[in-house]
């Protein structure tokens, strides 16, 4: 199966406030946040703080579901047209 890699650009401020008032809220350190996400916890903070070039969906996708952070209300319905994009809600439980 062949695979292709589309790569949408969006610039988005205020994301990371977002995810950290969610992570803070949730309790969780950034450590914990951090590798619960699958990254560790200096990268989680580089997200909160937008201080990165760019962040994977997927990698902002698993650093919400982690904290309880529902991104549809920060991105808006056209991610939902992305293949391959699932976003859960805010009611999902990971952890």
């Amino acid at each position: 199966m062949d695979l292709m890699r589309i790569i949408i650009e969006v610039e988005l401020e205020g994301i990371g406030a977002a995810l950290k008032q969610a992570r803070e809220k949730a309790g969780m350190s950034l450590a914990v946040a951090g590798n619960q996400a699958g990254m560790s916890g200096s990268n989680f903070n580089r997200i909160e703080n937008e201080e990165t070039k760019g962040v994977p969906l997927s990698t902002l996708i698993r650093a919400a579901v982690v904290v309880g952070l529902d991104l549809k209300e920060h991105l808006g319905n056209w991610v939902e047209t992305v293949p391959g994009v699932e976003l859960p809600s805010a009611t999902t439980e990971t952890r």
